[in-house]
């Protein structure tokens, strides 16, 4: 009859789940097994969506089983395309619809054991895939008077 109680008790207290607020930012998973965390800004940015395969395939190598986690607050069309494209190189997918999700992120990568890791970002994770294009398409800036007259 404890048991009875007990359990009652518990489904009316809430939610059940270990640490619901980490999982909520993590979009339903533990910090401990996010290999990488990919904010809106820059998913929608077309230098980290020329180098998502890439980035997909570094991280496929380097871990047995890697999932994907895709935050429902990217448009639809985003949403399919690295939904698909994770998919052809074989990464579990999935949209996270919670409605008491508080993530900050748009992408979670992650695997189904804890692997701990200290960078998570993707500056720390793959600042190559950052500063390339950046680099390259810097041009020096003009004053104000070379604007003008030309030199």
């Amino acid at each position: 009859m404890t048991d009875l109680q007990k359990t009652i008790l518990q489904k009316a207290s809430g939610e059940s789940r270990l640490d619901p607020d980490q999982q909520r930012l993590y979009m339903g998973t533990f910090r401990e097994r996010v290999l990488l965390t990919i904010s809106s800004s820059q998913a929608l940015s077309k230098e980290f969506q020329n180098n998502f395969s890439p980035i997909c395939q570094e991280l496929s190598k380097k871990y047995a089983q890697v999932f994907l986690k895709i935050s429902p607050n990217l448009s639809d069309s985003l949403q399919i395309s690295l939904m698909k494209e994770a998919q052809d190189l074989h990464l579990i997918t999935t949209i996270v619809d919670e409605k008491s999700a508080d993530s900050p992120f748009a992408l979670v990568f992650h695997t189904d054991h804890a692997v701990d890791l200290m960078n998570i970002t993707l500056e720390e994770q793959f600042p190559q895939r950052i500063t390339e294009n950046k680099e390259e398409s810097k041009e020096p800036k003009k004053g104000f008077w070379q604007k003008v007259f030309g030199k």
